[in-house]
């Protein structure tokens, strides 16, 4: 399973602890998986300051077709140098180092500059990587074995209440029959115009069936069947089957309007910002971290490896039962009204040495399939 390390018995990855070394050894990060961009080189931004688009966003929430792209102005310095590190890194031959199994880029912050990140094996691999891509920091970090790995047994945080109408936002507790997950808020595909139930593609690996339920007081309920499955994004989306309505919101103390998602810019420009971003998992409900890197390329599941991958927050703050979550932060333009999704939360680290929670951001989906939240 490519999923997570995080969401009951079904939403637990088939690796153990105990397996993890060995599990490691078994794929590692190809030269086709490294560069999702071809590269010919960085040519410098002219002048102080770059408009950069940001997020592509709803001018009417409730009108998927009303995409638009929001932009802003950030320093020139801090573009040149957050360009030069990912035309380092879209380039770079992962393969050619043996021992690395996960990377990413680390967009600067405070004036400082932006780096790669490195999980691997040994140290060799780290020093390797740091000479040859000399003029680019390198951050290492060594990834640990450990033995046990418990499942949870927890009751969902968050379940959906039929009285409140058949529109079905996202944060609340969902399933096949008997797993559990979290509901995505509204996918919405500009090629057939559809809106879609989405969650973590994972909840279905050794299911034998393709309903979704929701979690509800009084038992669950069906509200759709599986028509789209992407292992290597964790994604699955469901057609409704019923009254209920996939919709662009986000379950929690207030409902939460979703008007879009940030780009690959927009998450560094984020992290440079150092702007908490939330989560509403069906388990541990709200909570709150700051992005770690962007854009990162995990093959901690063996192959296929994942890519577009957002790391963030503290694997403290994401349970069994999370995944299919989304990472989320306020619409700069209408931050009391709506937000604006970060990317698909499918796991936390499990293993000593590093500590975030990770999943597909949002910008992948859209740049992959065109889908929007």
């Amino acid at each position: 399973m490519e999923g997570s390390s995080s969401g009951g018995e079904y939403d637990r990855p088939r690796v153990s602890r105990r397996r993890f070394v060995k599990a490691l050894g078994a794929g590692g990060i190809g030269a086709a998986s490294a560069s999702h961009l071809a590269t010919e080189g960085f040519e410098g931004s002219k002048g102080e300051a770059v408009r950069i688009v940001y997020a592509h966003a709803r001018e009417d929430p409730e009108d998927p077709t009303s995409l638009t792209p929001r932009t802003r102005t950030v320093s020139a310095d801090w573009y040149d140098d957050l360009q030069a590190a990912l035309a380092s890194y879209e380039a770079f031959d992962w393969s050619s180092i043996e021992g690395v199994r996960n990377a990413s880029v680390v967009p600067g912050e405070d004036g400082g500059r932006s780096s790669i990140s490195v999980g691997a094996l040994h140290e060799g691999a780290v020093e390797r990587i740091g000479d040859l891509l000399d003029g680019t920091p390198v951050e290492g970090s060594i990834l640990e074995s450990s033995t046990g790995d418990e499942f949870e047994t927890l009751e969902p945080a968050r379940r959906f209440d039929p009285d409140g109408g058949v529109a079905v936002p996202g944060g609340v507790a969902c399933g096949e029959a008997e797993g559990l997950a979290t509901l995505a808020p509204a996918i919405y595909d500009p090629g057939s115009g559809e809106r879609y139930f989405a969650t973590a593609e994972h909840l279905y690996e050794d299911a034998d069936i393709d309903e979704l339920t929701l979690v509800t007081s009084e038992g669950r309920i069906e509200i759709g069947s599986v028509v789209r499955r992407y292992h290597s994004e964790d994604l699955a989306l469901i057609a409704p089957t019923r009254e209920f309505t996939p919709d662009h919101a986000l379950d929690g103390d207030t409902t939460r309007r979703v008007a879009g998602q940030f780009t690959r810019l927009g998450l560094a420009d984020l992290k440079a910002r150092g702007v908490d971003i939330h989560k509403v998992g069906a388990m541990s409900g709200h909570t709150t971290g700051r992005i770690q890197a962007i854009d990162g390329i995990s093959c901690v599941y063996g192959d296929p490896c994942k890519r577009g991958q957002l790391k963030w927050g503290s694997e403290t703050e994401f349970t069994d039962g999370d995944s299919g979550s989304v990472s989320y932060a306020p619409d700069p333009e209408h931050p009391d009204e709506q937000v604006l999704v970060c990317g698909l939360n499918n796991a936390r680290t499990w293993w000593p040495g590093e500590d975030y929670i990770w999943g597909t951001g949002a910008y992948a989906l859209q740049e992959e399939y065109g889908y929007t939240f």
